[in-house]
């Protein structure tokens, strides 16, 4: 089953392209998670609905596999 993300292209720090390269770019949806005001230093989405946040980029886009 292939998982639905959700990133913000302006607060999430994830390089979408390279997010939609690694899990298909009919995977990826961008628009806001409702996050603005949580913690900047993290890399941060929602996968199937769920908010998840991880300390790097390479630890989110395998959470998003």
């Amino acid at each position: 089953m292939s998982k639905r993300v959700t990133v913000c292209k302006l607060c999430s720090k994830v390089d979408i392209d390279k997010l939609k390269n690694e899990i298909g770019e009919k995977n990826v949806k961008t628009g806001c998670v409702g996050a603005c005001r949580k913690d900047k230093t993290q890399y941060f989405g929602k996968i199937n609905g769920i908010y998840i946040h991880t300390q790097n980029e390479e630890e989110f886009i395998k959470e998003c596999k």
